[in-house]
């Protein structure tokens, strides 16, 4: 089965024969390319699919960046685990997005094959709309894909206060400054400090509530997100991000994210429920 490299077009010189999908709109009209997408934000439980930082608004410039994301990411795994349907002639295709309406009904997206995509150069498929489970539009594909999964040991996903973080600060420093706080980014030592710091308060928190540390998935494993309180005691700067080395018995940290690539990448497994990761 051939291998895609994203959903949509993720940039403008991509090839199409590494996409599996086009997701066509009126330009003339005004729509711009996240139209298709703008059906499932109002399908789908109210959600908010936006950046609250202004740099990242400034840098994405989308109306919904982390619907987007999630749903390229959502199609390359289930992909990987072959949970993409077809119709029995082979001209529909349909995956289930993961997400569901207010009535809690799975969303699934459709589309239909492009039988001249070579001769165009076009994507092998063309998307026709989301629907939800019980929409006749579904009626070509039994049963139904699954949700995509992430999970293979539960034990992942809760973090072992019983382990070692092992933090390589001056990676992150070298590396990673310019997500710390404005204040911090051209003083390494009071930057160094106040990592430490907010380091050695983390198993204080995750013993009295586990779910401060966050499950996401990157290089297909899962990681843990923890906050990092720079400035404040209430407030994370930033995200810690752990890895488990299994052979070692320790987590390793080498970078630092910022709390919008943070929210991005958690939403991938599930929807943040954290007080500290939120939009």
């Amino acid at each position: 089965m051939k291998q895609y490299k994203a959903l949509y077009k993720r940039f403008k010189d991509q090839k199409p024969e590494e996409v599996f999908a086009h997701f066509p709109y009126d330009g003339k009209a005004g729509a711009s390319w996240e139209k298709p997408f703008e059906a499932l934000v109002y399908l789908a439980k109210p959600e908010e699919w936006s950046f609250k930082s202004e740099e990242f608004k400034k840098k994405y410039n989308q109306e919904y960046p982390i619907l987007t994301n999630y749903l390229n990411y959502t199609f390359l795994r289930v992909q990987d685990l072959n949970l993409i349907t077809y119709s029995d002639d082979g001209d529909k295709a349909c995956f289930n997005t993961g997400l569901q309406t207010k009535e809690e009904k799975d969303i699934y997206a459709t589309f239909f094959k492009n039988k001249e995509a070579e001769k165009f150069g076009a994507p092998d498929w063309t998307f026709y709309t989301f629907a939800e489970s019980y929409s006749s539009k579904l009626s070509p594909f039994q049963p139904l894909p699954l949700i995509a999964t992430y999970i293979s040991n539960p034990s992942d996903l809760v973090f072992d206060v019983n382990l070692d973080i092992d933090v390589n600060y001056n990676h992150i420093l070298k590396h990673n400054s310019d997500r710390l706080p404005e204040a911090l980014r051209t003083n390494d030592h009071l930057a160094l400090t106040a990592l430490r710091g907010a380091v050695e308060s983390l198993y204080n928190r995750i013993i009295r509530n586990y779910k401060v540390a966050i499950p996401h998935w990157y290089d297909n494993k899962i990681q843990l997100l923890l906050p990092l309180n720079l400035m404040s005691d209430t407030v994370a700067d930033v995200a810690l991000v752990v890895d488990k080395d299994k052979e070692r018995n320790i987590y390793k940290a080498t970078t630092i994210i910022s709390m919008d690539m943070a929210y991005i990448d958690a939403r991938l497994i599930a929807r943040p429920d954290s007080q500290w990761l939120s939009l």
